[in-house]
């Protein structure tokens, strides 16, 4: 499985990340409790400088990579206040491996829960028609895909905290109000710095045409 980008428009509340080669969640860009342990000035810091990078730059390029930078930091600052999705992911593998017996490991490293939901699909096991309750109190349910194949909705507190649904979206993250709150505040110092460094510029912008005139009046009289 190659790395998976979604192409589709993310909304304020769910976000689609990458599917690592393994079929595994990108938890770089996945926000999940203990995720980190800066200090809030430490963050301020490295938001302030990306914010500040993203309005002086010129090049796509590197807008572009310093907004990959910016999503795996806010992953980072808003974890504090996340579930723990890699736990719950985990439980979800251990549930759905339960229903294919213990297979055997393919090649080198851990088989991922997509691998386990192939292995379930022609087994008669109806996933589509089971809740799984995990023991870190999420569920799983596993709808069938309008491709092919079967998806993972894992919920917790009535939040989708985790979701796959095919190769053409990867895995989604839906905020809890908790993160949804943080992300907002991470987003609104981002932007302050931001606007701050274009009205800066924009500032010295203005400055240029006065210079300009004087200077095309002199050459004039020369």
């Amino acid at each position: 499985m190659g790395i998976l980008i979604s192409n589709a428009t993310s909304s304020a509340i769910t976000k689609y990340s990458v599917s690592l080669r393994s079929g595994e969640p990108d938890w770089s860009m996945i926000p999940s409790t203990g995720k980190s342990n800066k200090s809030q000035a430490e963050f301020v810091s490295e938001i302030k400088e990306l914010a500040q990078r993203a309005a002086n730059t010129t090049s796509k390029t590197e807008l572009e990579s310093i907004h990959r930078q910016r999503t795996r930091l806010c992953a980072e600052y808003i974890s504090d206040v996340s579930p723990d999705r890699k736990a719950l992911y985990q439980q979800a593998k251990n549930a759905v491996k339960s229903q294919n017996g213990n297979p055997k490991c393919k090649g080198i490293g851990e088989l991922s829960l997509l691998d386990f939901l192939e292995r379930a699909e022609g087994k008669n096991n109806n996933l589509a028609q089971k809740k799984f309750a995990l023991a870190g109190g999420g569920t799983l349910e596993c709808p069938i895909l309008t491709g092919e194949g079967y998806g993972a909705d894992i919920s917790y507190q009535g939040t989708k905290v985790l979701t796959y649904l095919g190769d053409s979206y990867g895995w989604g993250c839906e905020r809890t109000p908790a993160e949804r709150e943080k992300e907002r505040e991470f987003y609104g110092m981002y932007f302050n710095e931001y606007h701050t460094q274009k009205n800066a510029q924009s500032s010295e912008v203005k400055e240029l045409p006065n210079y300009l005139e004087e200077k095309t009046s002199f050459d004039r009289k020369v």
